[in-house]
Protein backbone atom coordinates (compact mmCIF):
# COMPACT_ATOMS: atom_id res chain seq x y z
CA UNK A 1 0.00 0.00 0.00
CA UNK A 2 1.37 3.11 -0.91
CA UNK A 3 2.28 5.81 1.24
CA UNK A 4 4.26 7.23 4.26
CA UNK A 5 5.69 4.10 5.64
CA UNK A 6 7.08 3.28 2.19
CA UNK A 7 9.15 6.30 2.38
CA UNK A 8 10.79 5.31 5.98
CA UNK A 9 13.87 3.79 4.34
CA UNK A 10 14.63 6.91 2.24
CA UNK A 11 14.43 9.40 5.26
CA UNK A 12 17.04 7.41 7.10
CA UNK A 13 18.40 11.00 7.76
CA UNK A 14 15.55 12.26 9.69
CA UNK A 15 15.92 9.25 12.26
CA UNK A 16 16.26 9.74 15.73
CA UNK A 17 17.44 7.93 18.79
CA UNK A 18 14.52 7.78 20.88
CA UNK A 19 14.46 5.88 24.62
CA UNK A 20 10.83 4.27 24.08
CA UNK A 21 8.57 3.74 21.60
CA UNK A 22 5.37 3.12 24.28
CA UNK A 23 5.17 6.36 25.57
CA UNK A 24 3.71 5.91 29.05
CA UNK A 25 2.30 9.27 29.52
CA UNK A 26 2.38 11.59 31.61
CA UNK A 27 3.34 14.99 30.93
CA UNK A 28 0.72 16.31 33.51
CA UNK A 29 -0.76 15.29 36.57
CA UNK A 30 -3.78 16.19 38.03
CA UNK A 31 -3.87 17.15 41.37
CA UNK A 32 -4.72 14.69 44.42
CA UNK A 33 -6.96 15.99 47.08
CA UNK A 34 -5.93 16.72 50.90
CA UNK A 35 -7.80 14.76 53.54
CA UNK A 36 -9.93 17.47 54.56
CA UNK A 37 -11.25 17.72 50.32
CA UNK A 38 -11.14 14.29 49.77
CA UNK A 39 -13.84 14.25 52.82
CA UNK A 40 -16.40 17.01 51.25
CA UNK A 41 -15.99 15.56 47.98
CA UNK A 42 -17.07 12.10 48.73
CA UNK A 43 -20.17 13.90 51.37
CA UNK A 44 -21.63 14.58 47.88
CA UNK A 45 -20.51 11.49 45.59
CA UNK A 46 -21.94 8.83 47.74
CA UNK A 47 -23.54 10.03 51.30
CA UNK A 48 -23.40 7.40 53.42
CA UNK A 49 -20.77 5.05 52.14
CA UNK A 50 -17.33 7.21 52.33
CA UNK A 51 -14.66 4.99 53.13
CA UNK A 52 -11.66 7.73 54.63
CA UNK A 53 -8.24 7.05 53.68
CA UNK A 54 -5.73 5.13 55.99
CA UNK A 55 -2.39 6.29 57.40
CA UNK A 56 -0.31 4.49 54.75
CA UNK A 57 0.61 7.19 52.11
CA UNK A 58 -0.93 5.47 49.65
CA UNK A 59 -3.91 4.82 50.59
CA UNK A 60 -7.15 6.56 49.19
CA UNK A 61 -10.38 7.61 50.22
CA UNK A 62 -13.62 6.50 48.25
CA UNK A 63 -16.90 5.06 48.35
CA UNK A 64 -17.27 1.65 49.30
CA UNK A 65 -19.71 -0.65 48.01
CA UNK A 66 -19.92 0.63 44.79
CA UNK A 67 -22.11 3.82 43.67
CA UNK A 68 -25.54 2.81 42.07
CA UNK A 69 -24.69 5.15 38.83
CA UNK A 70 -21.15 2.83 38.39
CA UNK A 71 -21.53 -0.18 36.26
CA UNK A 72 -20.50 -2.58 38.62
CA UNK A 73 -23.33 -0.50 41.23
CA UNK A 74 -25.63 -0.86 38.44
CA UNK A 75 -25.21 -4.17 36.80
CA UNK A 76 -23.51 -6.23 39.79
CA UNK A 77 -24.93 -5.12 43.28
CA UNK A 78 -23.44 -8.43 45.15
CA UNK A 79 -19.69 -7.29 43.62
CA UNK A 80 -19.79 -3.90 44.25
CA UNK A 81 -20.37 -4.84 48.21
CA UNK A 82 -16.22 -5.52 47.56
CA UNK A 83 -15.09 -2.87 45.74
CA UNK A 84 -14.14 0.80 46.32
CA UNK A 85 -14.26 3.71 43.82
CA UNK A 86 -11.28 5.57 45.22
CA UNK A 87 -10.97 9.27 44.50
CA UNK A 88 -7.16 9.76 42.79
CA UNK A 89 -7.67 13.47 41.95
CA UNK A 90 -9.10 16.51 41.94
CA UNK A 91 -9.35 19.83 39.52
CA UNK A 92 -10.77 23.28 40.62
CA UNK A 93 -12.47 25.75 37.95
CA UNK A 94 -15.40 27.11 36.10
CA UNK A 95 -16.26 24.67 34.27
CA UNK A 96 -19.79 25.15 32.80
CA UNK A 97 -20.21 28.33 32.84
CA UNK A 98 -17.95 31.57 34.27
CA UNK A 99 -18.53 31.97 37.93
CA UNK A 100 -19.36 29.03 38.76
CA UNK A 101 -17.67 26.76 41.66
CA UNK A 102 -16.83 23.80 40.19
CA UNK A 103 -14.37 20.69 40.56
CA UNK A 104 -13.55 17.98 38.39
CA UNK A 105 -12.97 14.61 40.15
CA UNK A 106 -11.36 11.45 38.80
CA UNK A 107 -12.08 7.96 40.29
CA UNK A 108 -10.87 4.53 39.55
CA UNK A 109 -12.46 1.42 40.30
CA UNK A 110 -16.17 -0.02 39.83
CA UNK A 111 -15.82 0.31 36.29
CA UNK A 112 -14.91 -2.64 33.90
CA UNK A 113 -11.57 -2.06 31.14
CA UNK A 114 -14.56 -1.76 28.60
CA UNK A 115 -15.88 1.37 31.05
CA UNK A 116 -12.21 2.98 31.13
CA UNK A 117 -11.79 1.64 34.85
CA UNK A 118 -12.64 4.53 36.15
CA UNK A 119 -14.31 7.67 35.39
CA UNK A 120 -15.21 11.57 36.41
CA UNK A 121 -17.48 13.63 38.71
CA UNK A 122 -18.47 16.91 38.06
CA UNK A 123 -19.17 19.10 40.85
CA UNK A 124 -20.81 22.14 41.86
CA UNK A 125 -20.22 24.45 45.31
CA UNK A 126 -22.82 26.69 46.57
CA UNK A 127 -23.68 27.77 50.21
CA UNK A 128 -20.65 26.23 51.66
CA UNK A 129 -21.14 22.58 49.90
CA UNK A 130 -20.48 20.16 47.19
CA UNK A 131 -23.28 18.90 45.23
CA UNK A 132 -23.20 16.11 42.61
CA UNK A 133 -23.78 17.50 39.12
CA UNK A 134 -22.98 13.92 36.86
CA UNK A 135 -20.55 11.24 36.53
CA UNK A 136 -19.09 9.86 32.85
CA UNK A 137 -17.84 6.51 32.83
CA UNK A 138 -14.72 6.18 30.53
CA UNK A 139 -13.55 9.95 31.06
CA UNK A 140 -10.05 9.48 32.67
CA UNK A 141 -9.10 13.08 34.33
CA UNK A 142 -6.16 12.02 36.15
CA UNK A 143 -3.65 13.90 33.78
CA UNK A 144 -4.55 16.68 32.77
CA UNK A 145 -4.49 20.92 33.09
CA UNK A 146 -7.00 23.52 33.69
CA UNK A 147 -7.06 25.70 30.10
CA UNK A 148 -8.97 29.25 30.82
CA UNK A 149 -10.63 30.84 28.30
CA UNK A 150 -11.08 34.73 27.90
CA UNK A 151 -14.72 34.26 28.58
CA UNK A 152 -14.20 33.28 32.34
CA UNK A 153 -14.98 29.48 31.76
CA UNK A 154 -12.37 26.66 31.88
CA UNK A 155 -11.47 23.64 29.91
CA UNK A 156 -8.84 20.48 30.54
CA UNK A 157 -6.50 19.23 28.41
CA UNK A 158 -5.80 15.82 29.48
CA UNK A 159 -4.04 12.92 28.08
CA UNK A 160 -4.54 9.30 29.10
CA UNK A 161 -2.94 5.65 27.72
CA UNK A 162 -4.77 1.99 27.37
CA UNK A 163 -3.58 -1.29 26.36
CA UNK A 164 -5.34 -4.15 25.17
CA UNK A 165 -4.67 -7.11 23.06
CA UNK A 166 -1.04 -5.96 22.18
CA UNK A 167 -2.19 -2.82 21.16
CA UNK A 168 -1.17 0.32 22.52
CA UNK A 169 -3.29 3.17 22.17
CA UNK A 170 -2.01 7.39 23.77
CA UNK A 171 -3.94 10.27 23.16
CA UNK A 172 -4.22 14.20 24.03
CA UNK A 173 -7.56 15.28 24.44
CA UNK A 174 -9.80 18.03 25.10
CA UNK A 175 -12.70 18.01 27.90
CA UNK A 176 -15.81 20.73 27.39
CA UNK A 177 -17.72 19.98 30.43
CA UNK A 178 -20.57 22.79 29.10
CA UNK A 179 -21.65 19.71 26.46
CA UNK A 180 -23.28 17.00 26.82
CA UNK A 181 -21.17 13.77 27.64
CA UNK A 182 -21.30 12.38 24.42
CA UNK A 183 -19.59 14.80 22.83
CA UNK A 184 -17.69 16.57 25.86
CA UNK A 185 -14.27 14.41 25.12
CA UNK A 186 -12.79 15.66 21.84
CA UNK A 187 -9.30 13.66 20.61
CA UNK A 188 -6.13 16.39 19.69
CA UNK A 189 -4.26 13.86 18.30
CA UNK A 190 -4.31 9.83 19.08
CA UNK A 191 -1.27 7.59 18.03
CA UNK A 192 -1.21 3.88 17.83
CA UNK A 193 1.31 1.30 18.82
CA UNK A 194 0.95 -2.57 17.44
CA UNK A 195 4.33 -4.20 18.30
CA UNK A 196 2.64 -6.20 20.95
CA UNK A 197 0.89 -8.49 18.10
CA UNK A 198 4.65 -9.25 16.64
CA UNK A 199 3.21 -8.16 13.60
CA UNK A 200 5.86 -8.21 10.12
CA UNK A 201 3.97 -4.80 9.33
CA UNK A 202 3.42 -3.60 13.02
CA UNK A 203 3.37 0.42 13.79
CA UNK A 204 5.74 1.78 16.40
CA UNK A 205 3.88 5.22 17.82
CA UNK A 206 4.34 6.90 20.42
CA UNK A 207 3.56 10.70 21.82
CA UNK A 208 6.85 12.02 23.48
CA UNK A 209 6.05 15.18 24.40
CA UNK A 210 3.69 18.05 24.80
CA UNK A 211 4.21 21.46 24.93
CA UNK A 212 1.33 24.07 25.50
CA UNK A 213 2.51 27.98 24.33
CA UNK A 214 1.04 30.81 21.77
CA UNK A 215 2.26 30.19 18.28
CA UNK A 216 -0.13 32.42 16.89
CA UNK A 217 -0.01 35.36 19.33
CA UNK A 218 -3.72 35.71 20.14
CA UNK A 219 -2.74 35.26 23.18
CA UNK A 220 -4.62 31.85 23.66
CA UNK A 221 -1.75 29.08 24.36
CA UNK A 222 -2.02 26.35 21.35
CA UNK A 223 -0.93 22.57 21.95
CA UNK A 224 2.43 21.43 20.16
CA UNK A 225 3.04 17.55 20.15
CA UNK A 226 5.88 15.69 19.28
CA UNK A 227 5.60 12.54 18.18
CA UNK A 228 7.40 8.90 16.43
CA UNK A 229 6.55 6.98 14.37
CA UNK A 230 7.63 3.75 12.17
CA UNK A 231 6.65 0.56 10.67
CA UNK A 232 8.39 -2.97 10.55
CA UNK A 233 9.30 -6.19 11.81
CA UNK A 234 9.79 -5.14 15.51
CA UNK A 235 11.25 -7.97 17.92
CA UNK A 236 10.90 -5.74 20.88
CA UNK A 237 6.74 -4.94 21.64
CA UNK A 238 8.41 -2.09 23.86
CA UNK A 239 11.62 0.01 24.24
CA UNK A 240 13.03 1.60 21.12
CA UNK A 241 11.94 1.05 17.67
CA UNK A 242 14.05 -2.07 15.66
CA UNK A 243 13.61 -2.63 12.07
CA UNK A 244 13.79 -6.51 11.14
CA UNK A 245 16.90 -6.94 14.01
CA UNK A 246 18.73 -4.27 13.14
CA UNK A 247 18.92 -1.38 15.49
CA UNK A 248 16.93 1.76 14.56
CA UNK A 249 14.89 4.09 15.72
CA UNK A 250 11.44 5.68 14.42
CA UNK A 251 11.01 8.95 12.94
CA UNK A 252 10.03 11.66 15.34
CA UNK A 253 7.55 14.84 13.99
CA UNK A 254 6.10 17.81 15.31
CA UNK A 255 2.41 18.52 15.04
CA UNK A 256 1.12 22.36 15.98
CA UNK A 257 -2.70 22.51 16.84
CA UNK A 258 -3.60 26.32 17.03
CA UNK A 259 -6.87 26.94 19.67
CA UNK A 260 -10.13 28.24 17.70
CA UNK A 261 -11.83 30.76 19.68
CA UNK A 262 -15.25 30.08 17.24
CA UNK A 263 -15.50 26.36 18.55
CA UNK A 264 -13.29 26.40 21.46
CA UNK A 265 -11.23 23.73 19.87
CA UNK A 266 -8.07 22.86 18.48
CA UNK A 267 -7.24 22.17 14.69
CA UNK A 268 -4.00 21.29 13.09
CA UNK A 269 -1.97 24.45 12.77
CA UNK A 270 -1.93 25.69 8.51
CA UNK A 271 1.84 24.72 8.34
CA UNK A 272 1.48 21.19 10.32
CA UNK A 273 -1.96 20.17 7.79
CA UNK A 274 0.47 18.20 5.35
CA UNK A 275 2.39 15.97 7.99
CA UNK A 276 -1.19 15.69 9.39
CA UNK A 277 -3.05 14.50 6.60
CA UNK A 278 -0.16 12.21 6.01
CA UNK A 279 -0.36 10.83 9.34
CA UNK A 280 -4.60 10.21 9.00
CA UNK A 281 -4.20 7.00 7.61
CA UNK A 282 -2.30 5.69 10.42
CA UNK A 283 -3.08 7.81 13.77
CA UNK A 284 -6.58 10.11 14.73
CA UNK A 285 -5.64 13.91 14.35
CA UNK A 286 -8.59 16.01 15.09
CA UNK A 287 -10.25 18.22 12.71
Amino acid sequence: MPGWMETLPLLASLFLAVPSCLGETFFWHSPSPTPAEAAALLRAVCPGAVQPGGTAPDSLAGCKPCPKYTSVGTLEPRRAMGFLFELHTVIYGSFTRPGAREAVAGFEGCESHATGGGGTVLLRKSHGSWAMIDYQMALITSACQTYHLKTGRDLLLCEDVDHFQGEMVQWVYLCDFSKEAQSRSETIFEVHDTRGMRSHGAICGSIDKVLLHDLNGDGMPDVTVWFSSGRGAFPNADGPCSSDGMHASAQKHRLDFLFQPNTESFGPAPWSESLAETYREFFRVGQ
